[in-house]
């Protein structure tokens, strides 16, 4: 196994470099995930792009019922593998988890399949011209994920960035041009969609199939390995299949409750506050991406003290950066829903507010909530997944019927609010970290200020301004208001700011070794 290129998959390299790669693949991605929005939909209609997000959403479900967690128990035990030099293991791994998976998607697409030939069942939303096609492009785009899958995870886990970014990148460049030739050029509306996904995702797994086998190798099917991934991913499985099962219900019960403008509402969802919230996750995504393996790393190695010194840092410098980027997000949403789309997605702004507070759950969660995943129990994953997943339908079912936009937002929050809480302490539990109350006092006061007089400046000083207006100058005002209250406070201190300077240090230092090898 070539393990020790430097062009390997299985390279092990610096989280300083990876983060500063993150950055720049995830904006590039974001980029083109901007152009492809601005680009169909203005060539399609929000009923057929509401119908590909449904579409898109029953291939995630498949996706997350075959995997079996297997990349959650990736990410886990390559780090503990490649610390402790057992590459066997990884190639066992992997195989095993590949094997597992191609059986349960054949199982389900199979099973599809044969309702459709003998009842003529099948999901209204997959009602498209052929579904036999249309289920065959989603057992492919499925398939090929899991090889991708394999590879962005181990370069995940490894702060391997040059095959993350070729990953990501490569997905996001192909996806166009080949939407443009099936739904522009051959004419097939949402089909043609679908179908350029399919070939999109076939291509990156040709190539990380290259990469895995090339420098990890070929393992064999492992019972130990299986028993691994079932007593490690089991329980976050389950809560992960019901959170799927939850985002496609809901929906589909948005399509129900008003079968006419359903798939409408569903568009402004996706593609209306979705294209704005999603702007944050590079922020959400570097700390997530970056640091969750270097905890993991630091645990194997005993670095207790460290991993509490990162954990109190991290989250502290996380959500100072995250709530005037989301302030700024809303203030300017009105602009960026008529670049990103077009006008006729405006109404979706209501729905934003509520999902970036879920957004910021997420992503505070996969940064503070680690402690029982230290020492596997993970069931705590399910338990809680089945508590927040109970309370997010009932309130779904009683708002959504009320205001679809808001309803939605309110069940993601239920759900993403309640599953930080619980594993929040839980992970405290397992894993104890002393955060500074004072500066998270602080930050939630100063929050609470900008966000409050932002809204008092909506409804009673600049209301006699246009709506999209009035949402820009209040919520500009209150950004600004934030900045200064944090500058003022000093909760930005130079511990700090030299925390992000050895962070760039490292990685140039890392850059001038490199070259310096080369030449």
């Amino acid at each position: 196994m070539t393990e020790v290129s430097k062009h390997s998959l299985f390279e092990q390299g610096k989280s300083s470099k990876f983060l500063v790669i993150f950055i720049i693949s995830f904006a590039l991605a974001k980029l083109f995930g901007v152009a492809f929005t601005k680009i169909f939909t203005n060539v399609l209609t929000r009923d057929e792009m509401g119908q590909y997000t449904l579409i898109i959403s029953a291939a995630a479900l498949i996706m997350t019922f075959a995997a079996f967690g297997f990349p959650s128990a990736l990410n886990r035990y390559t780090i503990r593998y490649k610390t402790k030099g057992k590459t066997q293991e990884i190639r066992d791994l992997i195989f095993t988890g590949t094997v597992i998976f191609i059986l349960i998607e054949f199982l389900i697409v199979a099973t599809l399949l044969v309702l459709y030939l003998t009842s003529d069942i099948m999901p209204w939303f997959l009602e498209l011209e052929s579904y036999i096609a249309a289920l065959s492009l989603i057992a492919i785009i499925v398939l090929a994920q899991i090889f991708s899958t394999i590879c962005f995870t181990v370069a995940t886990s490894l702060q391997n960035s040059r095959h993350y970014a070729i990953v990501v990148i490569m997905r996001v460049l192909l996806q166009i041009p080949f939407g443009i030739l099936f739904v522009i050029f051959l004419d097939l509306g949402v089909f043609g969609l679908i179908a350029g996904l399919a070939v999109t995702e076939f291509i990156v797994a040709l190539y990380s199939v290259y990469k895995i086998v090339k420098d990890i190798g070929i393992g064999r099917f492992s019972i130990k390995e299986l028993k691994k991934i079932t007593k490690y991913s089991l329980p976050p499985y389950f809560a992960g299949i019901l959170f799927y099962v939850f985002d496609l219900a809901i929906l589909l019960f948005i399509d129900f409750t008003d079968p006419t403008t359903g798939t409408t509402t569903i568009a402004l969802y996706r593609f209306g506050a979705l294209t704005v919230v999603n702007l944050i996750l590079i922020a959400g995504n570097v700390f997530r991406m970056v640091y969750r393996p270097v905890i993991y790393k630091n645990f194997e190695r005993d670095r207790f003290k460290e991993m509490e010194r990162l954990t109190v840092q991290i989250s502290k410098i996380f959500i100072i950066v995250f709530i005037p980027i989301a302030l700024i997000l809303f203030a300017f949403s009105p602009l960026l829903i008529s670049f990103f789309t077009k006008d006729i997605y405006l109404p979706s702004i209501s729905a934003i507010p509520l999902l970036l507070l879920s957004v910021f759950f997420q992503y505070l969660q996969s940064i503070v909530t680690y402690g029982h995943g230290l020492y596997f129990k993970n069931y705590w994953n399910g338990i809680v997944g089945v508590i927040s997943f109970i309370a997010a339908v009932v309130v779904a079912y009683f708002t959504i019927p009320i205001n679809p936009l808001v309803g939605i937002s309110l069940a993601y929050l239920t759900r993403r609010g309640l599953y930080f809480i619980g594993l929040f302490f839980v992970s405290q539990r397992y894993f104890k970290v002393k955060y500074d109350l004072k500066v998270l006092f602080s930050i939630l006061l100063i929050s609470a200020i900008s966000i409050g007089l932002g809204v008092i400046f909506y409804f009673w000083v600049f209301s006699f301004l246009g709506y999209e207006t009035n949402i820009v100058i209040s919520f500009s005002i209150s950004t600004v208001l934030f900045f200064i209250l944090v500058f003022v406070s000093k909760l930005v201190t130079r511990k700090d700011i030299n925390f992000l300077t050895d962070i760039f240090k490292d990685y140039t230092k890392g850059f001038k070794q490199s070259r310096n090898r080369n030449t």
